[in-house]
């Protein structure tokens, strides 16, 4: 699957550090998270980290599945 995103990291910054989250979002069909802070913290640490294409960061893409998680209606 390709995955494009167009939100750049400090715009994920922007939507998800400092809000309120429930305990549990499911991001996918096999992934759970259940540390929201965590998890938040590891992923943009990771995707800071990545010197490549950062669509293709496997960390950058969790957080963009959580971001659709957490905002979808």
């Amino acid at each position: 699957m390709l995955y494009i995103c167009r939100m750049s990291l400090e715009e994920l910054k922007k939507e998800l550090l400092g809000k309120e989250f429930p305990s549990e979002v499911r991001i996918g069909p096999d992934q759970l998270v259940t540390n929201v802070g965590l998890f938040l913290n590891t992923s943009f640490q990771m995707a800071e980290a990545w010197t490549k294409d950062i669509v293709k960061c496997p960390a950058y893409i969790r957080l963009v599945r959580f971001h659709e998680a957490v905002t979808k209606e």
